[in-house]
């Protein structure tokens, strides 16, 4: 089943290919099973891991998908930590791939705990420029939004 093509390479994407390969497949369910910043920002950090010529072997996504999901037992704080990662890293213009978690563990050590963490207000975390990403607000402040209204349908 061909779900479309590419935004990137153009290439035709399908489903049963994805499917075929078992770590794909776990890959998938994994993602698939994550809340919505977590699963959005986990994917992002794994960008990051793409080797500059190839793609990501779907067993080592789904190693390092493991790996990170065990670092930190409070997703939300993991979702705003992975980010946090990604925004940095490519605001900074890092051409390097990642090699370890080391960077994303500090910044997880320097994010409060979620409960501190106001959706329409970012934290103050020393590796941070001084300016946000407007398109990273206007993401937290539509999170915020999705929020209130689950809030109010659950009450």
């Amino acid at each position: 089943m061909r779900l479309g093509r590419c935004p990137v390479c153009h290439a035709h994407l399908h489903l049963d290919a994805l499917v075929q390969d078992e770590a794909g497949r776990e890959l998938l369910g994994l993602c698939a099973t994550l809340p919505d910043d977590l699963g959005r920002a986990l994917v992002g950090y794994l960008s990051l891991w793409r080797p500059a010529r190839g793609d990501l072997d779907h067993a080592r996504a789904l190693k390092l998908a493991r790996e990170v999901l065990a670092l930190e037992p409070d997703q939300a704080r993991l979702a705003w930590a992975l980010s946090e990662t990604v925004e940095s890293l490519r605001a900074k213009g890092e051409a390097r791939r990642m090699t370890n978690h080391n960077y994303l563990k500090r910044v997880i050590e320097g994010t409060p705990a979620a409960g501190s963490l106001a959706v329409a207000e970012r934290p103050a975390v020393p590796h941070r420029a001084a300016k946000t990403s407007a398109t990273v607000d206007a993401m937290l402040r539509l999170e915020a939004i999705k929020r209130a209204a689950r809030d109010e349908g659950a009450a």
